[in-house]
Order: structure tokens, then sequence, then C-alpha cells
């Protein structure tokens, strides 16, 4: 379950529910009990350590104390042509995952895999 902040709802968590809907509750203790459904877009949206809800009842939350840290995770622009693009996304699909999560998961394995050949 992913967790997104908003700079125009900043006392506010956006998150999934276990049906990967997005809703928006209070950045409160408890504040889950008073979700409603997210109609606003999301391409405003940072996603955040999902931890960062611990405290407000979210399932996606987790148990024990929130971060320290709020940074939102950073984008990276990669710069492509719409063929590799379409590419990336029927590999995504294949795997049923969105193209950001492939990438990352793609770019992620790569680098362990160069990281274990220096050790070699």
């Amino acid at each position: 379950m992913k967790l997104y902040r908003s700079r125009e709802l900043s006392d506010h968590w956006i998150g999934e529910d276990q049906h990967g809907a997005l809703v928006l509750w209070p950045a409160a203790k408890g504040g889950w009990s008073r979700r409603t459904p997210y109609t606003g877009g999301k391409r405003q949206l940072e996603e955040i350590d999902p931890r960062l809800a611990r405290g407000s009842g979210w399932p996606g939350g987790g148990a024990g104390r929130p971060p320290r840290s709020s940074e939102p995770l950073r984008h990276v622009g990669i710069k492509a042509t719409e063929e590799e693009r379409a590419s990336w996304r029927r590999a995504a699909a294949d795997r049923e995952r969105t193209l950001s999560e492939w990438a990352r998961d793609e770019l992620n394995a790569s680098a362990a895999r160069q990281r274990s050949k220096g050790r070699s």
C-alpha cells in the first residue's frame, strides 16, 4: 500500500486502502476513522514512506513509531523514445506492476548485480 502527501492538503494523508482506491484522512492519531474517498489528481502527489502514517490507524502504516524523516521519495527523470516507453510499459504490465515500480525494481536489480561483480 502506498502513502502520499499533497502540498494543498498538508494536514492530511492520502493513501491506498485494501482495494487500491485512494483515500484521504486527517494526519492525526486515529485519523483513518475519518477517511473519505480522494477525488483529486494523482500527478501532484508525492509518494512518501508508509511508516509515516503510523498511529493514524491506516492499515498500510504498520506498527511502531513513525520514522523521524518525512522526506518524500525523489523522482528520477529518464529521457526515452515513445518506442522505449511502450516497451517498458508492456514489460511492467506483464509483471502486473506500474511503470515506476517496474523501472525501480529493474534499476535496483542492475545496481545489485554491479555491486556483487565488484566484490568478486
